[in-house]
């Protein structure tokens, strides 16, 4: 038996930082003043233009306070550059958890922050890859959230319905907060998707928490 109810805190308090640059070698090494990661974690980019091969999801290898290496989170595999040149722009954040809400119907997002923030969020769903019986890393079945979505590596943005007004948030166009100390809800329903995570794609000022709920609705 599943629970009927499931409460998860996806970030507490988190501020994203903005990164600077990152080598097109193997592996990758980026660039992000006061990154503040240390070696092993989980780490999400998102936005890096040129080298496109650095958003996603990562573990980390620390070289300096404002330097780092990619890794595949679960092979440990060194992250090949793109072969495009050098990147730059996107920011970053501790990567989130992927959740898989294939047993619940609904989920509640409570979006607050601290202090005034300006940040765009985006709500994630996949169904997993559509041949997952013959993949060959330990990732057979999750997609890399943040990555560039391609046949292999499917996702999409959910839309969600804010909870204050009723209107309908398109996933295109994401949870857009602005302001002092705010504190919005939504509702997303995700009966029949497999897997669920929320990740910032721009931001300029705030620190974020975001914790949900998750029923069946039974």
């Amino acid at each position: 038996m599943y629970p009927e109810k499931q409460e998860i805190t996806l970030y507490s308090a988190v501020t994203p930082v903005a990164v600077t640059s990152s080598t097109d070698a193997t592996p990758i090494v980026v660039t992000a003043t006061a990154h503040g990661l240390l070696t092993g974690n989980r780490v999400f980019i998102y936005g890096h233009t040129t080298n496109i091969a650095a958003n996603g999801i990562f573990k980390i290898t620390k070289l300096t306070a404002d330097t780092f290496q990619l890794l595949d989170e679960l092979t440990g595999a060194s992250i090949a550059g793109s072969g495009a040149g050098a990147g730059a722009n996107g920011l970053l954040v501790k990567a989130p958890p992927l959740l898989n809400v294939e047993n619940f119907r609904n989920i509640i997002i409570q979006v607050s922050t601290v202090g005034t923030a300006t940040v765009t969020m985006k709500v994630a769903g996949s169904l997993g890859k559509p041949d997952a019986s013959n993949g060959t890393s330990p990732r057979y079945d999750y997609p890399n959230f943040g990555a560039t979505v391609v046949p292999a590596n499917p996702y999409t943005f959910l839309q969600i319905i804010n909870l204050d007004t009723a209107n309908a948030v398109n996933g295109a166009t994401g949870i857009a907060v602005t302001g002092t100390d705010i504190s919005n809800q939504y509702e997303c329903n995700v009966n029949a998707q497999k897997y669920f995570t929320i990740f910032p794609i721009s931001w300029s000022a705030g620190a974020i928490t975001i914790k949900l709920i998750l029923t069946t609705n039974a």
